[in-house]
């Protein structure tokens, strides 16, 4: 006598139940226990387990009636239902029968439409599981440890597409999740029994394995976004959320999970910042959402992050995630060496001219006796710092944010930038490097200005004819030659009164002495306008009207067209 033996025979004595509703019988547990033990000559007790193993299938199918389970007796609640119980009994008891097909459950070199099979199947089981759960505390059968890492710079946080992805089986899952992801087995440290360690993983709230997050961290940052630990970037450790459970997992580990997560604050080296800037580039897995998009829920652009987690752990309450949030530092900040207030530096168009400095207004030449190609490579250095576009750049040269110029071997610029950064050490002109292969004028950009001459402001004749309240103005910035390249040219319009642009015309032909009283207004009105327009600040104009000695004149020509 086998197993399948007396499933047959418990199949011959299940209750019935009439295909058109309404004719059905019962019955008892007990019957059922002694037909078993008389056609198999079996010990009751053995069979009382059986018995009451096949019910706890039947009932967990739900294709029996409660209230007659109380009572002791056997009975299906429909047609259909006995149908399942059937089927499934007959499967358990024939040798040959099987749900799947044999190879159906094999994970090793299938494609995404097996998995996604898989998948369906624990998807469906999983979340039938955790809804009809009648305490409403379905347990757990997966657990993941999981090392998620905030990267926050310009106030966006950096999401990585996650691998079971395109939002094919629920939108609301989400695209992007943070950086980071599960511990597994080369991970932890310290156990070599694999039974135990596979143990550890797949159980509840291990600490063995969340103190090894910190090392799931720096493979997940390796593999996601190729950043190396302490070379790229340093961490501490930021909150631990609270266990978060979901019918979720990558196609086709998916079933009811426990996860478990720690989340981490990236620092950035400057290496770390520049190299993840051109990873970025490079990778569109890679993307970034602004703190807005987090409290919404969305991109402008439709990509949902994958942090239910997260804002569970906040109560729901998106907006104190966004705050806490708000509060972390920058993982990466730039800090220029010469960061003076009130001060500015001039920079020539021509070697022959010298490069001014000191508190604004107070300026003095510089002791530089610079050639050609030394100020062509300050000039490209200085460019590269305000954010000018070049119009082309010489081999072996990548340009980086804030103002990072990174030289190849190749290049002979690498030599000719350590020589310049020699010959500017002590002056205010303050340059540094990095690796003999990074290099920046390291002075905040905004300090930073270029000479008169090559800028031009102009307006046409027809506008300051005209009865318009305002009217256009061009002021642009020529294009130049560094030794980087070519800088294109930048034009900006702005719209002062008519009025204003008429005073500005009177001031360009006769500088006012520095104590008239319509000298003065009018260089009050720009400051108050014009002079703080982020645009004009752009194009690297040290200012339209400067008071230079006794008087006060409009820097550059006045051109009527």
């Amino acid at each position: 006598m086998t197993n399948r033996d007396l499933l047959k025979t418990l199949i011959a004595e299940l209750p019935r139940h009439s295909e058109e509703e309404g004719d059905f019988y019962v019955v008892e547990r007990r019957y059922l226990v002694e037909v078993l033990c008389l056609r198999h000559e079996l010990d009751k007790a053995l069979v009382e387990q059986a018995v009451g193993l096949c019910e706890c299938l039947l009932e967990t199918l739900s294709v029996l009636r409660s209230d007659e389970l109380a009572k002791g007796n056997w009975c299906f609640v429909s047609f259909p239902a006995q149908l399942l119980a059937t089927s499934v009994l007959t499967a358990m008891s024939d040798g040959d029968s099987r749900l799947f097909a044999s190879n159906f459950w094999n994970t090793q070199g299938i494609d995404d439409a097996k998995k996604d099979k898989q998948r369906d199947v624990l998807h469906v089981i999983e979340q039938a599981r955790l809804e009809h759960h009648t305490g409403s505390d379905a347990q757990p059968i997966r657990f993941c440890y999981v090392a998620w890492s905030i990267i926050k710079l310009d106030s966006k946080i950096l999401f990585y597409q996650r691998e079971d992805t395109h939002k094919r089986f629920d939108k609301a899952a989400g695209d992007y999740g943070l950086l980071g992801g599960r511990c597994n087995q080369t991970d932890v440290g310290g156990m070599s029994d694999k039974a135990a360690l596979l143990q550890a993983l797949q159980s509840a709230n291990c600490q063995l394995i969340k103190d090894d997050l910190p090392q799931t961290l720096r493979r997940e940052l390796r593999e996601e976004a190729g950043l190396l630990f302490d070379e790229h970037y340093a961490f501490q450790h930021w909150r631990s959320l609270k266990p978060y459970r979901q019918v979720q997992g990558a196609a086709p580990n998916h079933a009811l999970t426990e996860y478990y997560l720690a989340i981490f604050q990236i620092e950035l080296t400057l290496e770390g910042y520049l190299f993840l800037q051109q990873r970025i580039a490079k990778d569109e897995r890679l993307a970034w959402l602004t703190l807005t998009d987090i409290e919404r829920g969305e991109s402008s652009d439709g990509k949902i992050p994958y942090i239910k987690a997260l804002y569970d752990d906040f109560a729901g309450d998106r907006s104190a995630l966004v705050a806490a949030l708000s509060e972390l530092p920058e993982s990466f900040v730039s800090v220029y060496l010469s960061d003076k207030d009130k001060f500015g530096i001039t920079l020539p168009i021509n070697h022959s001219k010298q490069v001014f400095a000191g508190v604004l207004g107070k300026e003095k030449a510089l002791d530089l006796a610079l050639n050609a190609r030394q100020l062509a490579l300050i000039l490209g250095l200085a460019a590269h710092l305000r954010g000018f576009k070049f119009d082309s750049l010489e081999e072996f040269i990548v340009l980086h944010p804030h103002g990072w110029v990174e030289v190849d071997d190749l290049s002979p610029l690498r030599q000719e930038l350590t020589e310049l950064l020699a010959l500017l050490s002590g002056s205010e002109l303050v340059m540094e490097s990095r690796r003999d292969r990074l290099f920046r004028l390291s002075i905040r950009p905004d300090r930073v200005f270029f000479a008169d001459e090559l800028f031009s402001f102009s307006v046409k004749q027809a506008d300051l004819q005209s009865v318009q309240n305002k009217i256009p103005v061009t002021i642009t910035r020529h294009s130049f030659n560094t030794g980087f390249g070519v800088v294109l040219d930048k034009t900006e319009v702005f719209k002062p009164t008519l009025d204003f642009a008429h005073k500005l015309k009177s001031l360009s032909e006769h500088p006012f002495s520095a104590d008239n009283d319509d000298g003065k207004k009018i260089e009050d009105t720009y400051k108050k306008g014009l002079h703080k327009e982020s645009r004009f600040k752009a194009l690297g104009l040290r200012n339209l009207i400067r008071e230079e000695g006794a008087t006060i004149r409009f820097v550059l020509p006045y051109v009527c067209q």
